[in-house]
């Protein structure tokens, strides 16, 4: 994907207000000690598996790999941050996590994948401004008319032919948001009072636009340190 010469609206978008309302709360816990851990997945578990995501890099991945570098050193407990390499937005999580991914699986979802993305121009998205819920934080990504169709489709798909695999996370919903994630909280759960002054000091940040060329279908690999991405097929999006 590529820099965007063009950004979609954010100032008046509703979205705005669903990462404010996430802030408020997302902000309160970090102060008050009760955010949320993520635990390692397990088989059936309808987080981490298979997901449909776009690459944040360019000029946009830069940015956001320096703010990671500056969580990563106000954090007062071992939190999980993510690695530049694996920054990503999620368009649809098609599977729960599964300890092995078959080739029917990948050939299914990347079929449908495939399929849902023909005819669709304009896919990109703007990142402005940090932010997190009780469950970590995240660069706030502001998507065109276009994620919205794409995503449409593929719940639409999914409903009709079904899955092969475990439910995932959006097997009964087309998600709102497009945020790339950058912490995922881990024990000790004590204050973070860093964390959240950084996050609340840019919430206006521009990260800039990823105009959006490819989609990955990833299997992800979390540790209780990392979260690696394996790329298991990739899916060109047209201009």
């Amino acid at each position: 994907m590529t820099a965007a010469a063009a950004s979609p609206q954010t100032g008046s978008d509703p979205l705005a207000e669903v990462y404010r309302e996430l802030w408020r709360d997302g902000e309160r816990a970090l102060r008050e000690a009760s955010h949320q851990a993520d635990g390692i997945p397990v088989h059936g578990s309808p987080r981490w598996g298979l997901s449909l995501v776009v690459r944040v890099d360019g000029a946009p991945g830069e940015a956001l790999a320096a703010e990671l570098a500056a969580l990563a050193g106000l954090r007062s407990a071992p939190h999980l941050v993510y690695r530049p390499e694996h920054l990503h937005l999620t368009v649809r999580s098609v599977e729960g996590f599964a300890d092995e991914v078959g080739e029917r699986s990948v050939t299914h979802y990347a079929d449908q994948a495939r399929a849902a993305v023909q005819g669709l121009s304009g896919l990109a998205v703007t990142l402005r401004g940090l932010g997190g819920s009780p469950g970590g934080l995240f660069a706030c990504g502001y998507p065109t008319p276009a994620l919205r169709e794409l995503r449409t489709r593929l719940h639409a798909a999914a409903r009709s032919a079904g899955r092969p695999g475990v439910p995932g996370g959006d097997a009964d919903r087309i998600r709102n948001t497009a945020h790339a994630s950058l912490v995922v909280y881990r024990p000790p759960i004590v204050p973070e009072p860093a964390l959240a002054d950084h996050v609340a000091a840019r919430a206006g940040t521009e990260f800039g636009t990823l105009a959006v060329t490819a989609l990955s279908l990833v299997r992800y690999r979390p540790t209780a340190t990392d979260v690696a991405l394996e790329e298991l097929a990739r899916i060109g999006v047209p201009r």
